[in-house]
């Protein structure tokens, strides 16, 4: 394997920040890959890993990406996927080190520090184009954010979603003009010299995927259980633009590999749901199964949401990503969304968060303190001391609850057909629940 390693060959990426949700995953990502793997058309590529393994590893023979790169905290650990990281002490040497690299890669999305770092870096290469012996390419991670005010191109048909040749028109959430200006100050640079110096802004969706990020907080909500219905802030039906972290990875990995010539790329997936939608799928897959809706205001006293994120959550955009689906070869992890795709989204959070359970058998004979001594256990860990009676009087209480609701017929309104299906559906599945528990306590002679 050392013999292999020897024998290949790298070339340089530069990514800032390799220690935030994207730098992980965007760097972990890259490190594997082959330097002009998407080329191949998808038929070359079918002939693959039977197990569906989505990680191909490079032979010795093969150039690969290497990954180098900043941390946003100095006392971050060295991730084991980057070559090199540097603790950059003043411009100067961070130029040198980009002057190393063939790819530079900037992400805006996670910190607005690193927005004027951004501009610098491109300037400053810029400047030194005479002295490049083959192209270097500066690919900018930044946010579909900057298209939170545009108006639709078709009044007549105002839901017709915005693709990559609309770039020109966008025009950003008050909250992103620094970001808006990057993008077109990032975009003018590549304009001159293209043999030398290429640039290409890659707008993000909201990236979802492995410990989560923007959804962190309803994620979180759900896993602790101490809230009976998860909040959705405001009526819920914006639409907003996500993409799975993977996929955003395999995005940049395509743009590096075929140096388009847009320099706009939209990575997005096709899923247009809208916020009401996605915190529902994330309650019911993770949480209580509820919602509530609740006024936007009582959004902005939560401490734990910035301002940004709540802008992010507020944004409503209809957005298709022509660019990739005609040109790029990706395989996608999940290109229909979080909804589709939500067992392994859950998997990757428990996973990543390190939330799998650790089992505990506490065995012994009756009445020798067994479960005192669960109790306790469950105590000292801060644990939910979970009892197999009360669950299942609470389960039949909260059935009969459901069940009674057919026979109120309620004097309040359903609105839209869908909710009233969709309840119908649940009181029918509470009805062969509650009896198929009842038949089971009768043939246990009424242990539960």
């Amino acid at each position: 394997a050392a013999a292999m390693e020897e024998a290949a060959t790298g070339r340089l990426i530069f990514l800032n920040h390799l220690d935030s949700f994207c730098g992980r995953s965007i760097g972990e990502y890259l490190s594997t890959c082959v330097v002009g793997a998407t080329l191949e058309s998808p038929e070359e590529e079918e002939g693959g890993d039977e197990n569906g393994s989505d990680v191909e590893f490079p032979t010795a023979s093969e150039e690969v990406y290497e990954i180098v790169g900043t941390l946003s905290k100095p006392e971050s650990t060295n991730p084991l996927f980057a070559k090199e990281t540097y603790a950059v002490s003043s411009r100067e040497t961070l130029l040198s080190h980009l002057l190393e690299c063939e790819i530079i890669l900037y992400n805006i999305t996670e910190d607005a520090n690193q927005i004027e770092e951004a501009t610098w870096a491109a300037s400053a290469l810029h400047k030194e184009i005479n002295t490049f012996a083959k192209q270097k390419l500066f690919i900018l991670i930044s946010t579909i954010m900057t298209w939170g005010n545009t108006k639709s191109l078709d009044p007549e048909n105002p839901e017709a979603p915005f693709s990559d040749q609309d770039f020109r028109r966008r025009r950003p959430h008050p909250s992103f003009m620094d970001y808006i200006n990057a993008e077109k100050h990032i975009v003018k640079l590549g304009k001159t010299n293209k043999k030398k110096f290429s640039t290409c802004v890659v707008a993000s969706g909201h990236p979802y995927g492995a410990e989560e990020d923007l959804f962190h907080y309803f994620f979180k909500m759900c896993w602790l259980g101490e809230t009976p219905a998860i909040p959705v802030f405001g009526d819920g039906n914006n639409i907003i633009p996500t993409i799975h972290i993977r996929d955003l990875a395999i995005v940049l990995q395509n743009v590096a590999d075929h140096r388009p010539d847009l320099q706009y790329v939209l990575a997005v997936d096709t899923s247009m749901h809208t916020l009401e939608e996605l915190i529902k799928c994330i309650s019911k897959n993770v949480g209580p199964g509820k919602i509530e809706k609740v006024p936007k205001e009582i959004a902005f006293l939560s401490k734990e949401l910035t301002q940004k994120q709540l802008d992010m959550l507020f944004v409503d955009l209809r957005m298709e990503p022509l660019y990739l689906k005609e040109n790029f070869n990706i395989k996608w992890v999940a290109e229909e969304g979080l909804i589709e795709n939500i067992a392994q989204v859950v998997t990757e959070y428990k996973q990543t968060r390190g939330l799998l359970p650790l089992k505990v058998c506490v065995h012994g004979p009756p009445a020798s303190g067994k479960s005192t001594i669960a109790k306790e256990l469950c105590k000292h860990y801060k644990l939910h001391h979970v009892r197999t009676n009360d669950v299942i009087s609470e389960k039949i209480a909260d059935l009969e609850q459901i069940v009674a609701k057919e026979l109120d017929k309620v004097e309040v309104e359903v609105e839209g057909e869908d909710v009233q299906e969709e309840e119908s559906e649940n009181i029918e599945a509470a009805k062969e629940l509650l009896v198929a528990i009842k038949e089971n306590m009768k043939k246990n002679k009424g242990r539960k």
